[in-house]
């Protein structure tokens, strides 16, 4: 069968989050038992797409990680200090990035801290909304 890359898509997320997979090659190998070839190359474009990376625990979406990363959010305006575990701080960093919030300049990210710039006082409510949500 030849999947439309919408179909391929929703076919690895499924797999991902029935948690069965943890290798590229399982998802290649699980697609193609649902009649889905695609090649190493075309899957690794799909999860970075899809926000996709690899956690002890297989492939998961990065956006469903953030809410499990953050372990604090201090306001202090007009900044937020977001502590993380170690080695993960750039992961949720980009997630705050990528989410364009109108209020937040910018972040910066070490090993297990992130400071995010916020432009006004009110998007430390909006960033604590984004982080709790995330998934």
């Amino acid at each position: 069968m030849t999947a439309t890359k919408g179909q391929r898509q929703k076919a690895i997320l499924a797999l991902v989050n029935k948690g069965s997979v943890h290798t590229q090659q399982e998802i290649a190998e699980a697609l193609a038992r649902r009649g889905i070839h695609a090649t190493q190359a075309t899957i690794s474009r799909d999860f970075q797409e899809l926000g996709l990376v690899r956690s002890g625990h297989g492939y998961r979406s990065a956006t469903a990680l953030v809410r499990e990363l953050v372990l604090s959010i201090e306001l202090v305006t007009p900044m937020a200090v977001i502590k993380t575990p170690p080695g993960t701080a750039n992961l949720v960093a980009r997630h705050i990035d990528e989410a364009g919030l109108d209020g937040i300049a910018g972040t910066v990210a070490g090993d297990d801290t992130i400071i995010a710039v916020l432009r006004q006082r009110s998007a430390g409510r909006a960033l604590k909304e984004l982080l709790a949500s995330a998934g």
